[in-house]
């Protein structure tokens, strides 16, 4: 089964970025020392990829797709015309002096196969062309899965216990409550590897192959429409990257950086294409599909959640800076603005631990839209959420389908149950710090709230270790309660500066990766450190004060 997925992966691989990236990762992890990549604007003589391993030296010509006789000997860009150039000028003229003397490998490299049409004019050019210090052979698509078999998934790097955790990890993705259980599983166990290595060397190998593997279930999970466990995928290496690097302190070595810029890279294009698939629903009145209307609301916050941690992810200069980006982060929000104005889903959050996808969104919107955009959406979702608890819809404590089945279609009375909210409390405090006194007047004197505690969760950067432990990362934090006070003391409360230092802390906002907290709130379902936003509101009143 792996083989077969295998094999559908690396002839889907573009040439540029792809193909070639990924055989340059196969040659190291085979002992090969890679001497040169292409580069966008530079002529390459016929060569993309050049390489040593012992007393040879590589030379190989990448193409995507099948050789037929158009890509054989048709065009500029044809593989006959790659292998004139360098034999005319690359072994002349551009080919180091050291080399000279060694035996050479000329090497055609594709994810495709030779068609039979044009293999007696391949095997004839090598005939022809092969001489006692210039030998040429090709890699094609049986053998690129071979080599990521051999190399990418030996039993050094990938034990059975891995093997297997995959084929069940990529088994069950079509189904409907997919768990990453067994990704999971197989990602700590690499990490654990990590730790337990000390060369540069055998780290990347470990690394190479766990890109590998994040590859592999991605394209699977895209292949099959599964956008939002693609990204997931993605999060969660990089939340463990992110862990281990700040265990070590790895935050100045270039190789690990490199690395969680890779897998950045692959965080990127998940989204890329999650939104290339909501575009085609974005414009249409309740387009987004679903069985019931507790299902459709379900789905709009967790494309909620996505969007907004994405949209927050590009709000860093970093990213536009480092990463070639399909979508801007103007796209982004236009595309959720698109996907809420024609979706009432978006307005109606059926857990009360929504208001972290709310909160996201709220944030991200103050650091990309004017203020004024910000108090009209708290002012909307209060309305709106206000009108449904009156008509016995509920968003309810429990993350209990079931139960919010049962309020849905009012067999349930749950307001006696309704004895804390979080989301209340997001919406209050927001409702403060955009000076809509009146609405936050008006949260305290809702009745169905007069016997409940509206709160928010907060944490210090001391904690920050536990929150990359799955078992830990619910034990961290306090609870601030937001309706025991007067309105103007519990606004005090919110902007203090000394919290917001202490968040300064975090290694995820001292090294300029905040949408990594983000992920964390949003996979874990613990509400967003609240210092995100209350940092931007004391920013712009001390920007005001001069």
């Amino acid at each position: 089964m792996i083989e077969l997925i295998l094999e559908d992966y690396l002839a889907s691989l573009k040439e540029k970025d792809e193909l070639d990236v990924l055989l340059s990762d196969l040659l190291k992890l085979d002992g090969y020392t890679v001497k040169s990549l292409p580069k966008t604007g530079e002529r390459q003589y016929g060569v993309d990829l050049l390489a040593e391993k012992g007393e040879e030296i590589y030379l190989y010509v990448i193409k995507q797709g099948d050789l037929t006789r158009k890509t054989w000997d048709g065009d500029k860009n044809s593989v006959r015309q790659s292998f004139s150039e360098i034999f005319d000028v690359y072994l002349n003229t551009m080919l180091d002096s050291s080399y000279q003397n060694r035996q050479k490998n000329i090497v055609f490299v594709t994810n495709g196969i030779i068609q039979d049409a044009v293999r007696p004019n391949w095997e004839g050019y090598k005939k022809s062309n092969s001489t006692e210090d210039i030998n040429i052979f090709s890699i094609l698509l049986p053998d690129l899965v071979n080599l990521v078999i051999q190399e990418g998934f030996n039993e050094t790097l990938f034990s059975k216990n891995k093997r297997s955790e995959l084929r069940k990890c990529l088994y069950y993705l079509d189904e409907p409550d997919y768990k990453l259980d067994f990704f999971e599983s197989i990602v700590s166990k690499y990490f654990k590897e990590l730790e337990e290595v000390t060369t540069e060397k055998k780290k990347n190998k470990i690394f190479s192959s766990l890109q590998m593997v994040l590859s592999l279930v991605t394209h699977t999970a895209n292949e099959k429409k599964r956008y939002r466990i693609s990204i997931q995928f993605t999060e969660y290496v990089l939340i463990s990257m992110w862990s281990y690097i700040q265990k070590n302190n790895l935050f100045e070595k270039t190789n690990e950086i490199l690395w969680l810029n890779k897998f950045i890279k692959m965080y990127i294009d998940s989204n890329e294409k999650f939104m290339d698939n909501l575009s085609e629903f974005s414009t249409i009145r309740n387009g987004l599909p679903s069985y019931n209307p507790v299902e459709y609301r379900i789905l709009c916050f967790e494309i909620l959640g996505y969007l907004s941690v994405y949209a927050a992810f590009l709000s860093n200069e970093n990213s536009s800076k480092n990463f070639d980006l399909k979508y801007s982060v103007e796209d982004t929000i236009n595309l959720l603005v698109n996907l809420m104005n024609n979706n009432y889903g978006f307005y109606y959050p059926v857990y009360d631990n929504d208001g972290i996808e709310v909160s996201l969104l709220f944030y991200v919107m103050l650091l990309k839209r004017n203020i004024a955009d910000v108090e009209m959406l708290v002012k909307n979702y209060i309305s709106y959420i206000f009108s449904n608890i009156r008509n016995g819809k509920y968003p309810i404590l429990e993350r209990q389908y079931s139960l919010a089945m049962e309020i849905e279609f009012q067999e349930i009375d749950y307001a006696k149950r309704y004895s804390a909210s979080f989301l209340w409390g997001i919406l209050f405090e927001w409702a403060l710090l955009t000076e809509q006194d009146d609405l936050a007047n008006q949260i305290l004197a809702f009745d169905f709230l007069s016997e409940a505690t509206i709160q928010n969760w907060n944490c210090s950067s001391e904690e920050e270790t536990n929150l990359y432990i799955k078992s830990e990362i619910h034990m961290q934090g306090y609870t601030d309660i937001l309706n025991e006070l007067e309105s103007n003391e519990t606004k005090k409360m919110i902007l203090d500066t000394s919290k917001i230092a202490n968040f300064n802390h975090f290694s995820f906002i001292e090294y300029s990766f905040p949408a990594i907290g983000l992920m964390i709130s949003r996979k874990y379902r613990i509400p967003v450190i609240p210092s995100y936003w209350r940092r931007e509101f004391i920013y712009r009143i001390e920007k005001m004060k001069g």
